[in-house]
């Protein structure tokens, strides 16, 4: 199963990769590496090892460790390596595991980097268990698609969300037919940020190098 966080005392319950924690921690193992043995024997080529070994180590952040899908109580929340969707409970009609776990909204549909749909491994790893958990949303006719089961990542962050909005449903919580009043638009934010910083680092890293 995937890395996820439960929700405690109003955090969100947080899912990523089961790859993300290792594929981070090479790249980090990586940065050190590189900043060590490139180092050397001028300032110049001191600070551009420093450089190198921040930027691997920065790639391991922005693109396995900070993309996750978060399931708070007013919405879900899909991180990206380049943007960050808010969307509301309200705007949910779909949640689809085919290639990715892909919130499906009123408005378009957002997939997340995250959580991609797991292989046919998966299947043979699998238990009865794992697929007997999964929700009867995602099995049309009883067939159940590799990324749904509930021993991939992918399977349980999209069981947690269509569980979740079905309770929601269930408990006149959440109207899906009420459309007089507007619901909460879905928010899309752009974060260039880390992988910007990702460049830059290299960036200045090569520089130095050749100096």
């Amino acid at each position: 199963m995937g890395v996820m966080t439960r929700e405690t005392a109003g955090e969100p319950e947080t899912y990523r990769a089961s790859s993300a924690p290792w594929l981070t921690g090479f790249l980090v193992v990586l940065g050190l590496v590189v900043c060590f043995a490139g180092w050397g024997h001028t300032v110049a080529h001191h600070a551009g090892a420093v450089f190198g070994g921040l930027a691997l180590a920065a790639l391991g952040y922005a693109l396995y460790w900070r993309p996750r899908l978060e399931v708070h109580t007013d919405e879900v929340r899909v991180v990206n390596p380049l943007r960050t969707v808010s969307i509301p409970w309200s705007r949910i009609v779909d949640v689809r595991t085919r290639f990715a776990v892909t919130i499906a909204t009123d408005q378009g549909a957002h997939s997340c980097f995250a959580l991609p749909s797991a292989g046919a491994g998966a299947a043979l790893r699998s238990g009865v268990d794992a697929v007997n958990r999964n929700h009867p949303i995602a099995r049309p006719g009883g067939a159940v698609r590799v990324g749904d089961l509930t021993s991939t990542a992918s399977g349980a962050a999209a069981h947690r969300v269509r569980d979740t909005w079905q309770r929601k449903i269930e408990t006149g919580e959440l109207d899906v037919f009420a459309r007089d009043a507007a619901p909460d638009p879905v928010r899309v934010r752009y974060v260039p940020g880390p992988l910007a910083a990702v460049v830059l680092l290299a960036a200045a890293g090569a520089v130095l190098f050749t100096v």
